[in-house]
């Protein structure tokens, strides 16, 4: 139980804290796991892909998933209770959001012209591209080396995984192929060569 209500306190906190959806997520959701030590990185890139490939906002399936695996790795053979954490994460998650909306929705429509607020939000974009650049960034490292925090200075990357990385960007940025056959793509590769 007292994971369960840690679990909930922490998505809440990164529901409450997170702006600019999904991505700027992610390295608060890593810092938050990681270094909890519920997850190692490799677990949360692991889920990361999942809940990219599963339907749904990224967000929601991230809690999803990591409620269930942190759960479920705390009491191994106790299902409900990791299904229980996947739904406690999930909802702390999104309690946030329909609390802001709830409440300020209506002041929001009222006042969104204000200076005030147009300032605010002009003040949050470049913060929002930064999260973004910086969870790039992290998935790169994490995808390149086994253990970032130790190895990324002294050990060469993996070029297979480096390779597939760089074919996926390419793909995306200079073609006209759906992210979908990218990422279809990508898993299929991953499995023949890993």
């Amino acid at each position: 139980m007292n994971l369960l209500l840690k679990l909930a306190s922490v998505f809440f906190k990164i529901g409450l804290l997170t702006v600019g959806g999904g991505l700027a997520m992610i390295p608060i959701v890593q810092q938050e796991m990681v270094g909890r030590g519920w997850l190692t990185n490799r677990q949360f890139l692991d889920i990361l892909g999942i809940a990219q490939m599963t339907p749904g906002p990224m967000s929601v399936n991230m809690a999803t998933f990591v409620g269930y695996r942190v759960v479920g790795t705390e009491y191994p053979g106790a299902v409900w209770l990791a299904v229980a954490g996947s739904v406690v994460a999930t909802l702390a998650v999104c309690a946030p959001s329909l609390l802001c909306i709830n409440l300020l929705g209506a002041f929001w429509m009222r006042n969104r012209e204000h200076p005030c607020l147009v300032s605010v939000f002009t003040f949050l974009r470049p913060l929002v591209t930064g999260l973004v650049i910086h969870a790039a960034l992290l998935l790169g490292v994490n995808c390149l080396w086994a253990d970032p925090v130790r190895e990324w200075l002294s050990q060469s990357p993996d070029v297979r995984a480096g390779v597939l990385l760089v074919v996926a960007f390419l793909l995306t940025v200079l073609t006209r192929v759906s992210p979908v056959l990218v990422l279809l793509g990508g898993a299929i590769v991953g499995l023949l060569i890993f």
